[in-house]
């Protein structure tokens, strides 16, 4: 009887420390789960951090790129917040690799993600003062070209008038046609066969603007066939870049007031052909006048 009670009783301890292991196993087995819950909530914190600080580094990068090659004084700024970027991130670097204590870790990332955020704010109010500096001196550029191109073609409309005003202008044109005498002297005549010389007297008209001193002056006679009479010495000018021959031409000496003259051809042989003969006069190579005279 007595060996019962006692086996009873063994039993009866070996049930409570039983039931005692079990719920010591129950607490521990808690306990452990909310470490891990915490732990993982932990290590999600600071991944989520970590991706937002790495995804706003890029996002500025591309954000203050799109900026390059507007302007030199852009660039040199872009250059600037590209080197302050690099500074950030290795910051960031070594933070993630010297910080163990997880929370730390996760706020000091909060931290640099605002600092990222600001520093990426202060860039792009920089670069908007700028567009807006660089947009008033291409307007202000913009203002000085037309006034520079309204100065040339003031200058240029100037110079035309001054030129034109300074050109030398023949006026009074006459041509006549004489015949040569057994006595040497000249009479007129209007029949081809019987001419020997083609005259054009013109007067060269006072020009107070006009520079004075040596004038060349030049007569160009087109027989009707379109070949020039040539006179007894060979003379040519330039016309619209060209080399040309000329009848006749004189040099004068001109002191800005009227002059008379007249330059002709002339030949001992009876070699004009009847028909419409085109006369001009240059002054400097200028085309003055252009007239008809026709022979029978």
């Amino acid at each position: 009887m007595a060996e019962q009670k006692q086996n009873r009783s063994s039993l009866i301890l070996l049930l409570l420390l039983l039931v005692g292991s079990v719920g010591f196993n129950i607490y521990q087995f808690k306990n452990h789960s909310t470490t891990v819950i915490e732990h993982g909530t932990q290590v999600d914190s600071l991944i989520n951090a970590r991706v937002d600080v790495e995804r706003e580094l890029a996002g500025i990068t591309m954000e203050l790129e799109k900026y390059r090659g507007i302007a030199g004084n852009l660039d040199s700024l872009l250059n600037d917040a590209n080197g302050k970027m690099e500074a950030q991130e290795a910051k960031i670097r070594k933070l993630i690799s010297g910080e163990k204590d997880l929370n730390k870790l996760n706020k000091k990332l909060k931290t640099e993600l605002e600092e990222l955020r600001k520093l990426r704010d202060e860039y792009l109010e920089k670069i908007d003062g700028l567009l807006a500096e660089n947009k008033a001196l291409k307007e202000e550029n913009s203002t000085l070209n037309t006034q520079v191109t309204d100065l040339n073609q003031q200058k240029n409309l100037l110079e035309q008038k001054v030129t034109t005003a300074s050109q030398l202008k023949a006026e009074y044109i006459k041509v006549n046609s004489f015949k040569k005498r057994g006595s040497g002297k000249y009479v007129e005549s209007v029949l081809a066969k019987r001419t020997n010389k083609l005259e054009a007297c013109f007067t060269i008209m006072d020009n107070k603007v006009a520079g004075t001193g040596d004038k060349m002056i030049y007569l160009r006679i087109v027989a009707p066939n379109g070949k020039v009479l040539m006179g007894f010495t060979k003379a040519s000018l330039t016309v619209d870049g060209e080399n040309v021959d000329a009848t006749a031409s004189q040099k004068i000496d001109y002191k800005g007031e009227k002059q008379d003259m007249c330059l002709s051809f002339e030949n001992e042989d009876r070699i004009l052909e009847s028909g419409t003969y085109l006369v001009e006069v240059y002054i400097e190579n200028t085309l003055v006048h252009q007239s008809n005279y026709t022979l029978k």
